[in-house]
């Protein structure tokens, strides 16, 4: 399929289930905005919310209680958007109605793709803490980070498409990024400057400079990110050549 076919069909899913991927992002933006009211020593890039790494030797046992506690609900309810707005994008392709999708898979879905992420969160951590008093750890951190998310790239779709298990997500994502190396590298290229984007115009408008950054991630969990969700899933699909 024609990259401009797989755009066509994101630009016709997203718009075609507004409502829908609309509804199912709002604990997309609470997952971002709860390590922020807790107090975690985050900081806000690209819209989205990140922890400082070296400020982790200075928290005391029960405030990494309360860090590991919203960290693990917003990963719960990022593994929930993602499912749900895969089942959105299964029913438009496949013909068959969300409630029953949703009805049927949601909570098994949800947590296999938590379980997913929370390893991978775990990997990323250790990679970061390894590398954090490196010199060349800001060039390195990022690339491995990269390297081990290839086979979780695609696996929350495998999971909801190809109804799978885990293991064979993951493998079914390695075999996709594999195969389609430039449609994933075209999704990791239009994500970056997408935020980007967002990020520069909206720190351009005067008097917004403050606001911006949390505007920036209301976007973002809306709009972008869910949008983004969409073009990979469609990506996705691209394996099966009979779905219309």
């Amino acid at each position: 399929m024609a990259i401009s076919e797989i755009i066509n069909y994101t630009f016709k899913s997203y718009f075609s289930g507004i409502k829908l991927i609309l509804f199912f992002s709002l604990p997309l933006l609470l997952a971002f905005l709860i390590p922020i009211f807790v107090g975690t020593p985050t900081f806000i890039a690209l819209g989205s919310v990140y922890l400082r790494t070296g400020s982790i030797p200075a928290i005391t046992d029960a405030e990494i209680a309360v860090m590991a506690f919203s960290f693990l609900t917003s990963l719960f309810l990022i593994s929930f958007t993602i499912v749900n707005i895969n089942l959105v994008i299964k029913s438009q392709r496949t013909g068959t109605f969300v409630k029953k999708d949703v009805l049927d898979g949601i909570g098994r879905y949800t947590l296999n793709v938590f379980w997913i992420y929370l390893t991978l969160e775990l990997v990323f951590l250790i990679i970061q803490l390894s590398l954090s008093e490196t010199s060349y750890g800001h060039i390195l951190s990022p690339l491995l980070m990269l390297l081990v998310s290839i086979p979780v790239f695609y696996a929350p779709a495998a999971l909801v498409i190809d109804e799978v298990r885990p293991w064979r997500a993951l493998e079914n994502s390695t075999w996709m990024v594999i195969r389609k190396l430039p449609l994933f590298i075209l999704w990791v290229a239009l994500g970056f400057i997408v935020l980007s984007l967002a990020d520069v115009i909206l720190l351009a408008i005067p008097g917004l400079s403050e606001a911006a950054p949390y505007l920036a991630m209301l976007a973002n969990s809306l709009l972008l990110m869910p949008f983004l969700l969409v073009l990979q899933t469609q990506i996705y699909l691209t394996k099966y050549t009979i779905i219309n």
